[in-house]
């Protein structure tokens, strides 16, 4: 009886041995991939692209921004300094360079709004490419788990794909449009239309 127990035994492990050899054959390998986002964000075209189109508006803005309070100070220096102009005058056209001043902060917070908002909308675009990107690769190599970088402390560079990624997305997408739109206007024609009424109280 102890034999016959010893043998059924035996042959138990022996199946439950070949299930799972049998089980783990089935099982699909796990392929990883890790991208470092912020490296794609940093080193893709598109991206360097937009950041320097933002750059070049924001500077662009705010030079005029300055150049037209420059000028309202001056205006302000020139009124102080008119000794021939009456009180009543004077504080009216105080309040009127206060008013201007606001107008002129209140339009500068109105582009900062919209650049930001066309940065979000192109990063939304970039961040779709991106995803298509990964996808094609991992269909392609046959990964079937794609990891970003930014949640390990250490990873094999085997598994990293991230220069592979720059250079397909650089391909697909070499550039990508900033839809800006000026919510105020021409500031050149703020700044034309300021000096010429500038000069005509000079006058």
């Amino acid at each position: 009886m102890k034999i016959c127990g010893l043998l059924g035994l035996a042959a138990a492990i022996a199946l439950g041995t070949v299930s799972a050899s049998q089980a783990q054959t089935k099982a699909p390998a796990i392929r990883i991939g890790i991208v470092d986002v912020q490296q794609v964000q940093r080193d893709s075209h598109a991206m360097i692209g937009i950041r320097k189109a933002l750059e070049a508006l924001r500077t662009k803005y705010n030079k005029n921004f300055e150049s037209t309070e420059k000028e309202m100070q001056a205006e302000y220096d020139r009124l102080r300094k008119d000794k021939e102009m009456s009180r009543g005058e004077y504080e009216r056209r105080v309040r009127a360079l206060q008013a201007e001043l606001v107008k002129l902060r209140r339009q500068s917070r109105a582009r900062n709004d919209a650049l930001g908002q066309a940065f979000q909308q192109a990063f939304a675009k970039f961040r779709q490419e991106v995803v298509l990107v990964v996808k094609a690769m991992a269909v392609e190599d046959g990964l079937t788990l794609i990891l970003n970088q930014v949640a390990f402390i250490h990873a094999s560079p085997q598994f990293n794909i991230t220069e592979k990624v720059i250079a397909r997305l650089n391909k697909r997408l070499p550039k990508l449009a900033l839809n800006f739109k000026d919510p105020v206007g021409s500031a050149r024609k703020e700044v034309k239309k300021r000096r010429e009424k500038a000069k005509k109280k000079k006058q």
